[in-house]
């Protein structure tokens, strides 16, 4: 099996093929651009950096979103470890959460629940106070409508950093009754949120190992290709 210097090639439209460690070298990696090979997680070095400072995310994951077969893969990895769970519903986080949340339940035949943050849903709701990841007290709110015992819910975010969120989540879920299946994220930073979601529910994410070092660190060496 290839690594991350697999070759990729280029759009349908174009019958060029070059090697990733090439592409790289001359400016970040194209967008529409799928590797021969693709590995658990080539689609990571389409993330782009944060250029606007703290107030920010450390990275950009949605950018991977453009490319349909890096998306496709994504969420393939991201089930992987579920094929053998009965799940009925996958619920996804706002914001960015609805676009990976509602692309696994499409990819499953599943309904998609959208769990929003306080003040826009026009209906009865339960609600959880929580910190997220910049350290801000915030409120989420999921209708009442849907879930009810017994319901076995996917629970998916785009990333889970200090896991304040997804730990909301999850405590709407279970307040109503649901099941949490798993929880699904691009990744799970091992920090103390992060590891309790690991040590207490089944979880998947896209991360090799060899790049969990590097996400806990926030900044992968793919971003060096933004720089040129």
């Amino acid at each position: 099996m290839c690594d991350s210097l697999s070759l990729i090639h280029s759009p349908p439209h174009s019958p060029k093929f070059l090697p990733l460690k090439a592409q790289l070298l001359s400016g970040k990696m194209d967008v529409f651009t799928n590797p021969v090979d693709r590995h658990k997680g080539w689609y990571l070095s389409l993330m782009a950096p944060n250029i606007k400072g703290p107030l920010f995310a450390w990275l950009d994951p949605s950018r991977l979103y453009c490319n349909s077969q890096a998306l496709a893969d994504c969420v393939r990895d991201l089930l992987s470890p579920f094929h053998d769970d009965t799940i009925d519903l996958v619920a996804g986080l706002d914001a960015m959460g609805f676009i990976l949340g509602a692309s696994v339940a499409t990819t499953l035949g599943k309904g998609f629940l959208a769990i929003r943050k306080a003040g826009h849903l026009c209906v009865a709701t339960q609600t959880q106070n929580y910190s997220d990841y910049t350290g801000r007290e915030k409120t989420m709110e999921v209708r009442l409508d849907v879930l009810r015992p017994g319901t076995r819910v996917l629970i998916v975010d785009q990333w889970i950093e200090t896991g304040g969120t997804m730990k909301a989540a999850i405590q709407l879920v279970e307040s109503l009754g649901a099941t949490v299946v798993g929880v699904a994220a691009v990744a799970i930073e091992n920090t103390e949120g992060g590891k309790w979601i690991k040590e207490n529910y089944k979880f998947s994410h896209c991360i090799p190992k060899e790049l969990q070092s590097q996400i806990d660190q926030k900044y992968l060496e793919s971003f060096n290709a933004f720089n040129n």
